[in-house]
């Protein structure tokens, strides 16, 4: 008796198949790009202004950019 309760424990731990689907339909996507120096330093002093870290500040400026809520 205590393999079927187990097993069952166990289909509630495993991910559905509707959950793994979702996650494949937003994937996020890694680049990594050089700045210049000058504009980089910038970034930054405006996202520590904002208490955030350059690449959220700029996700936050592309995101008004292209129109994204």
């Amino acid at each position: 008796m205590a393999f079927e309760d187990r097993m069952e424990e166990m289909k509630n731990t495993i991910p559905k198949k509707t959950r793994v689907i979702e996650t494949q339909k937003l994937p996020r996507i890694s680049k990594s790009y050089t700045l210049k120096k000058e504009l980089a330093e910038e970034l930054a002093t405006r996202a520590n202004e904002q208490e955030l870290t350059a690449s959220r500040y700029l996700e936050n400026i592309l995101k008004k950019e292209f129109k994204i809520k």
